[in-house]
C-alpha cells in the first residue's frame, strides 16, 4: 500500500557505499525506518540533503509489513529551515532535542499531538533570535507529557515548594523553596503556544548556575523514569550554550 506523509528526520546513517538508512518520526505512521538508494548520484546527492537530522520532509513510500526498512519512492522538503541546521547553538540544541526523541519514543503507531509539539519546538527553534536555551527546557518538561511522568503539582505555596524527582512531585516544604522547584514550576505553567506567536516560556529568564542545575535535574528526572535513558552526546557542547544564552 502506498502511503504518503509528513516526517521529522532523526537520525540519518551511511548504509554500504551508495546508500542511507534514516530513522523518520511521521505525522501519520509514527516511527518508521526507510532505506534511501543512490545517494552519490547527482540526483541523489540533492536528495540527501534532505535527511539531515531535524529536517521536516514530505514522502511517498510502499509500506511492507513484516519489514524493518522502508524503500522510499518519492521525498520533498516541506518545511525549509533557515538556522537550526546550521546555527551552531541551535544546531547542538536541535540534535540534542532530536536524539532525546529518538531514545524515548519507540511507537509504531501515530500521535498527532506528539507530531504537533515536536515539529513545533524544531521550527520554534529555527526562528527564534535568542533565549534558546529556554526551548529546549520547556521540550524536556513538556515531553514528559507524552511519556507519562509529567510533573505533578501537589504545593498550594507558589514559594515553598521542593521537587522529588524520583516521585515527579513537587512537594510543600516548610522552609525556603528549593530554586530549581520554582525555576521548574514556571516552565509548567508556561503556555504552549504555537508559531508565529513567541512561546511563553522565552520570557524565563535564570543565570547559568540555574540552568545547568535544572538541565541535571530534569536528566535525573528521566533516567528515574525511563530504563536505560542517557545524557545526548550533543552536551559535550552545551558549554558554549551555558556561556552564551541567557
Amino acid at each position: 500500500m502506498i502511503h504518503k506523509t509528513e516526517g521529522i528526520v532523526l537520525r540519518t546513517l551511511r548504509h554500504q557505499e551508495n546508500h542511507l538508512i534514516t530513522t523518520l518520526y511521521t505525522e501519520q505512521y509514527g516511527i518508521r525506518s526507510f532505506i534511501v538508494k543512490g545517494y552519490r548520484s547527482s540526483r541523489g546527492r540533492r536528495r540527501h540533503s534532505y535527511f539531515q537530522p531535524l529536517s521536516i520532509i514530505d514522502i511517498v513510500y510502499m509500506e511492507r509489513p513484516n519489514r524493518d526498512l522502508q524503500q522510499l519512492n518519492e521525498s520533498q522538503l516541506a518545511h525549509l529551515l533557515q538556522e537550526v541546521q546550521t546555527h551552531p547553538v541551535k544546531l547542538s540544541l536541535g540534535l540534542a532535542l532530536v536524539e532525546i526523541f529518538f531514545d524515548t519514543v519507540k511507537e509504531e503507531h501515530p500521535n498527532p499531538a506528539q507530531y504537533a509539539f515536536l515539529r513545533d519546538i524544531i521550527l520554534k527553534l529555527d526562528a527564534a533570535p535568542k533565549r534558546l536555551i529556554q526551548l529546549f527546557l520547556y521540550f524536556l518538561v513538556h515531553h514528559t507529557r507524552f511519556l507519562g511522568f509529567f510533573p505533578q503539582d501537589q504545593s498550594d505555596d507558589r514559594a515553598k515548594v521542593t521537587f522529588d524527582y524520583r516521585q515527579g512531585i513537587l512537594r510543600p516544604t516548610g522552609r525556603e523553596g528549593d530554586p530549581v522547584a520554582l525555576l521548574l514550576r514556571r516552565f509548567l505553567y508556561a503556555e504552549p503556544s504555537l508559531l508565529p506567536e513567541p512561546a511563553s516560556c522565552q520570557q524565563i529568564t535564570f543565570d547559568n548556575a540555574s540552568k545547568r542545575h535544572l538541565i541535571r535535574t530534569l536528566f535525573l528526572y528521566y533516567q528515574e523514569h525511563i530504563q536505560g535513558f542517557r545524557y545526548p552526546q550533543s552536551m559535550r557542547i552545551f558549554a558554549e550554550v551555558f556561556g552564551g544564552e541567557g
